[in-house]
């Protein structure tokens, strides 16, 4: 699958992929493809913008991976927002393909250093300990809802 830099004009078709996975087990959270939109082009928007796309040779999106790029002390480091793999493409390389483009992407920026943020227990927790991330053991990550 040939991979290319995500731009603004690609955001519409990872939105509808986006809403279309994620709206699936394991997450199965309600996501609209407005919602999903919206909170793709928050992060295109943002200061560091990354990302890579995966489509099959019909030019159909089959996958996305994005971030942004945050300085930290003297060098930069790279927080992984979102990856996504159409539901019927997953376990075919497409993940880690994207994610290999991501890094010759981000080596080429000196990036340091990449974290993300998933659920310990879907899927995805396993597929990006293949890729060599591991569970920070000086690091926690907390919530806290709020009323509204």
């Amino acid at each position: 699958m040939p991979t290319k830099r995500l731009e603004q004009r690609d955001l519409e078709a990872c939105a509808t992929l986006f809403a279309q996975v994620f709206s699936t087990e394991p997450w199965s959270e309600p996501w609209s493809v407005d919602g999903a939109l919206a909170r793709l082009e928050h992060f295109h928007a943002s200061p560091g913008f990354v990302g890579m796309l995966s489509s099959s040779d019909a030019g159909d999106v089959t996958g996305f991976v994005l971030g942004n790029l945050e300085p930290y002390l003297d060098c930069q480091l790279f927080y992984l927002r979102e990856m996504c793999v159409a539901s019927h493409r997953q376990g075919q390389g497409i993940g880690s393909q994207l994610y290999r483009a991501l890094e010759r992407e981000l080596a080429e920026r000196d990036v340091r250093a990449v974290y993300l943020a998933t659920g310990r227990d879907i899927p995805a927790a396993g597929f990006y300990q293949g890729l060599g991330f591991r569970c920070s053991e000086s690091m926690a990550f907390y919530a806290k809802g709020l009323q509204g």
